[in-house]
Protein backbone atom coordinates (compact mmCIF):
# COMPACT_ATOMS: atom_id res chain seq x y z
CA UNK A 1 0.00 0.00 0.00
CA UNK A 2 1.38 3.26 -0.53
CA UNK A 3 1.26 6.48 1.73
CA UNK A 4 0.47 9.53 0.84
CA UNK A 5 -0.29 12.98 2.43
CA UNK A 6 -2.99 15.51 1.85
CA UNK A 7 -2.33 18.99 2.35
CA UNK A 8 -4.64 20.37 5.86
CA UNK A 9 -5.80 23.11 2.85
CA UNK A 10 -6.99 20.36 0.56
CA UNK A 11 -9.30 18.67 3.14
CA UNK A 12 -10.49 22.10 4.32
CA UNK A 13 -11.40 22.67 0.82
CA UNK A 14 -12.98 19.67 0.81
CA UNK A 15 -15.45 20.44 3.42
CA UNK A 16 -16.22 24.11 2.06
CA UNK A 17 -17.46 22.33 -0.79
CA UNK A 18 -19.21 20.04 0.65
CA UNK A 19 -21.07 22.44 2.04
CA UNK A 20 -21.05 25.02 -1.18
CA UNK A 21 -24.47 24.51 -2.11
CA UNK A 22 -26.42 24.81 1.08
CA UNK A 23 -28.55 27.96 1.27
CA UNK A 24 -29.40 27.87 4.71
CA UNK A 25 -25.39 27.68 5.73
CA UNK A 26 -22.54 29.50 5.09
CA UNK A 27 -19.08 28.76 6.48
CA UNK A 28 -18.40 31.43 9.22
CA UNK A 29 -16.29 34.18 8.12
CA UNK A 30 -14.54 36.00 11.45
CA UNK A 31 -12.58 39.41 11.63
CA UNK A 32 -9.17 39.06 9.96
CA UNK A 33 -7.49 40.35 13.51
CA UNK A 34 -9.20 37.71 15.16
CA UNK A 35 -7.64 34.94 14.36
CA UNK A 36 -8.89 31.13 14.50
CA UNK A 37 -9.72 29.20 11.49
CA UNK A 38 -13.81 28.63 10.74
CA UNK A 39 -12.23 24.85 9.28
CA UNK A 40 -10.03 22.69 10.93
CA UNK A 41 -9.24 19.18 10.28
CA UNK A 42 -7.02 17.01 12.26
CA UNK A 43 -5.86 13.85 10.59
CA UNK A 44 -4.36 10.93 13.14
CA UNK A 45 -3.22 7.58 11.00
CA UNK A 46 -6.17 6.78 8.46
CA UNK A 47 -9.07 9.08 10.54
CA UNK A 48 -9.64 12.23 10.74
CA UNK A 49 -11.77 14.77 13.07
CA UNK A 50 -13.66 17.95 11.99
CA UNK A 51 -14.63 21.07 13.44
CA UNK A 52 -16.51 23.68 11.56
CA UNK A 53 -17.54 27.19 12.39
CA UNK A 54 -20.92 28.12 10.57
CA UNK A 55 -23.55 30.77 9.90
CA UNK A 56 -27.07 29.43 9.43
CA UNK A 57 -29.99 31.41 7.63
CA UNK A 58 -32.47 33.38 10.28
CA UNK A 59 -35.25 30.86 11.55
CA UNK A 60 -33.94 27.49 10.24
CA UNK A 61 -33.93 24.26 12.55
CA UNK A 62 -30.16 24.39 13.68
CA UNK A 63 -30.35 21.14 15.09
CA UNK A 64 -31.65 19.55 11.36
CA UNK A 65 -29.03 21.88 9.84
CA UNK A 66 -26.14 20.51 11.55
CA UNK A 67 -26.88 16.75 11.22
CA UNK A 68 -27.04 18.02 7.25
CA UNK A 69 -23.63 19.58 7.13
CA UNK A 70 -22.51 16.40 9.30
CA UNK A 71 -24.15 13.46 6.65
CA UNK A 72 -22.46 16.15 3.90
CA UNK A 73 -19.17 16.60 4.90
CA UNK A 74 -18.27 13.09 6.73
CA UNK A 75 -19.41 11.75 2.97
CA UNK A 76 -17.12 14.02 0.94
CA UNK A 77 -14.20 13.61 2.72
CA UNK A 78 -14.67 9.85 2.99
CA UNK A 79 -15.22 9.75 -1.11
CA UNK A 80 -12.58 11.79 -2.00
CA UNK A 81 -9.35 11.02 0.71
CA UNK A 82 -10.51 7.27 2.48
CA UNK A 83 -10.22 8.72 5.27
CA UNK A 84 -13.09 7.27 8.04
CA UNK A 85 -14.35 10.50 9.78
CA UNK A 86 -14.55 9.82 13.46
CA UNK A 87 -16.45 13.27 14.24
CA UNK A 88 -17.73 15.88 12.64
CA UNK A 89 -18.19 18.90 15.15
CA UNK A 90 -20.60 22.07 14.49
CA UNK A 91 -20.48 25.00 15.77
CA UNK A 92 -23.11 27.60 15.16
CA UNK A 93 -21.42 30.74 15.25
CA UNK A 94 -23.96 33.36 13.48
CA UNK A 95 -27.00 33.99 11.78
CA UNK A 96 -28.14 35.64 8.58
CA UNK A 97 -30.76 37.18 6.80
CA UNK A 98 -32.57 35.33 3.85
CA UNK A 99 -32.12 37.20 0.90
CA UNK A 100 -35.36 38.83 -0.48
Amino acid sequence: MSQYLIATNVLEAIVRGSLADMETLRVHSSLPLVGGKPIEVAVEGEECRVSVQLDARFGEFIPGLGAAARRRIAQALHSITGLKVAAVDIIISGVFAAAT
